[in-house]
């Protein structure tokens, strides 16, 4: 393990999120790296449990700050970015995290990594059927990263799709019938989703950051296994031997379903601070489109030869996953949105409908 004080620094922000978590684990248990995790709120269940690893200091701090920006990334060697566009909006999103990046070239960082998504709206031939906000935020933003080169500073872009644990907490998360019948009621097409394995993402990111001569400039784009829900349903009777089902609702059925009110923002978990003009999209909207692009396997487009090499320890397909967390359908908080909507609903007694966070 090396000398503490030679270390280098790496800034973590959204360290605190489903996939955030990984990565300050996979970095400050390496020994490698010290992680600086930035959190608006150091006294939170995550933030404190986090703070024991080893390696891992807390720094408080607002992404809307640009002032905590930059004594967040003053004096560290590289940065994780993760921005919250389910709180930010995609128009916040936009400016803060190009704002970080801007931030970053100006303190001095040295390595810095977007975790980023597919841009959709790219990818889909500019179709704006398949346009939705917290998705082609982070992939404007990675490509306008991109663009910028590696002169100045090493960038590499961290492309998820929806998390594997999503089948537990979130937009896949089947439920229960009385006689023990697992159903999934969703519009999913036939195509392939790239679904992603939240304790897998550590590695990937330490080797981003222990390779920078390998990752700089490079959009990885990771994932476990790309799978059908009709892959889904068999995997899970295989591995389970219970029964199951998949029924396709339309869009309208799903979405009259599932929308957390009428006309609820996509951002609507921001609360108070939340932008409310012509650029929010409306939940609905915003989830239509995304179902049509995962579930019609635009996304599919992950290298698994590449993945290998990189990790050869990765979990490789669904039904390892599967068989690794013992899943057999019930739900498992794991999405940190979700994590605290359901405690500011609890202070004013409010309740929501269906899921409401794609990973």
């Amino acid at each position: 393990m090396s000398d503490p004080s030679n270390r280098p620094e790496i800034l973590v922000i959204g360290g605190t999120g489903a996939q955030g978590i990984p990565v300050v684990e996979a970095l400050g248990k390496s020994g490698r790296y010290t992680v600086r995790l930035f959190t608006r709120d150091p006294k939170s269940t995550r933030a404190r449990t986090l703070a024991m690893l080893p390696n891992v200091k807390i720094h408080q701090g607002n992404v809307t700050s640009q002032e905590d920006l930059h004594a967040a990334f003053r004096g560290v060697y590289g940065a994780w970015v993760n921005t919250d566009g389910f709180t930010l909006g995609e128009k916040n999103e936009l400016f803060y995290a190009i704002r970080a990046y801007e931030i970053a070239l100006h303190e001095g960082v040295k390595h810095y990594v977007w975790a980023n998504s597919d841009y959709a709206l790219r990818k889909a031939g500019w179709n704006e059927r398949y346009h939705w906000g917290h998705n082609d935020a982070k992939g404007r933003v990675g490509d306008f990263i991109l663009a910028q080169g590696q002169q100045r500073i090493k960038s590499t872009l961290f492309t998820t799709g929806p998390y594997m644990e999503m089948l537990f907490d979130g937009m896949f998360k089947p439920e229960e019938r009385e006689d023990g019948t697992i159903v999934w009621a969703n519009p999913a097409g036939n195509g392939k989703i790239p679904l992603i394995a939240l304790d897998d993402v550590g590695s990937y990111v330490l080797w981003i950051f222990d390779n920078v001569e390998r990752s700089a400039g490079v959009d990885l784009e990771v994932t476990t296994d790309q799978v059908s829900f009709q892959d889904i349903l068999e995997v899970f009777i295989r591995v389970t031997g219970k029964k199951a089902v998949h029924i396709t609702l339309s869009m309208e059925e799903y979405m009259d379903k599932v929308e957390p009110y009428p006309n609820a923002p996509a951002n609507f978990i921001g609360g108070k601070n939340r932008i409310d003009d012509e650029s929010n999209m409306t939940w609905r909207q915003n989830f239509t489109a995304w179902w049509r692009y995962w579930s019609e396997g635009i996304g599919a487009t992950r290298d698994f030869a590449l993945l290998d090499e990189i990790f050869p320890g990765r979990i490789k397909s669904l039904e390892t996953w599967m068989r690794k967390v013992d899943y057999q359908g019930k739900p498992k908080q794991v999405l940190k949105n979700l994590e605290d909507l359901k405690a500011q609903l609890a202070d004013t007694g409010q309740e929501i409908h269906g899921p409401h966070n794609s990973g």
